[in-house]
């Protein structure tokens, strides 16, 4: 407690205020932690998103949810890899939950500085998730307006591409694929499966604005087919 002066009378602290400060001083740890705000909730990065286990409780509520599944398929050696709704439509400041339901995925996005043609909005930073494993999520708030097409790196050739479409479907995303933004010598545009996903009508930009959420059972077979063969499957 702090020392009051003496019989001078030269405090300027009435019986009140001398109260107050007691009775501040006199709180006990716990109390004090329960006033004070927490403030050590982890934030999602405008570049790495936030990882979490299937477990763990998000720092932020999601407003959507996306999985990344892998299925194999009937009539081909090469399963489906892909993000299912293959096309969403958000608002800016919504935040996205990717869940990890199959193994060795991440969420890319089409940025000259990973090496691909741009395919999010300008000015937007060159976000990216690390490879995550069954159970794990990654968040991502998308604050920039704009179409941002989105990949898994690791399966990106074989069609595991999305575009997310935040408040309206402009910028370079919004381009057809081959088409403007120009692939210079340092980046290169979707290609083989992944080019014909993008290129899909279920995924124009204005579809998927217009409907919300496109499944990726909404595609055409044709835009799933598998264009890359193994050795010795030829």
């Amino acid at each position: 407690m702090p020392t009051v002066a003496g019989c001078s009378g030269s405090s300027n602290q009435t019986p009140a205020d001398t109260q107050a400060e007691t009775d501040t001083d006199s709180e006990t740890p716990m109390q004090q932690m329960t006033d004070t705000p927490q403030t050590d909730s982890p934030e999602v990065d405008p570049r790495f998103g936030y990882v979490g286990s299937g477990s763990e409780e998000p720092p932020v509520t999601p407003d959507h949810t996306v999985n990344m599944v892998i299925r194999p398929r009937e009539d081909a050696w090469l399963p489906e890899f892909y993000f299912d709704p293959v096309g969403l439509a958000v608002e800016p400041g919504d935040t996205v939950q990717f869940n990890m339901a199959s193994p060795h995925h991440n969420v890319n996005a089409y940025h000259p500085a990973f090496g691909y043609t741009q395919r999010i909005p300008e000015g937007t930073p060159p976000y990216s998730s690390p490879v995550m494993v069954p159970g794990d999520y990654w968040l991502k708030t998308f604050e920039t307006e704009g179409v941002h097409n989105i990949m898994c790196a690791p399966h990106e050739l074989f069609g595991m591409v999305g575009s997310v479409v935040v408040g309206s479907p402009t910028g370079p995303g919004s381009n057809p694929v081959g088409e403007a933004p120009k692939p210079t010598e340092q980046s290169r545009p979707p290609e083989f499966t992944a080019g014909l996903v993008l290129s899909d009508p279920a995924l124009d930009p204005e579809n998927v604005a217009s409907a919300g959420t496109v499944s990726w059972s909404e595609l055409r077979p044709e835009s799933k087919e598998p264009l890359l063969v193994p050795l010795g499957e030829e």
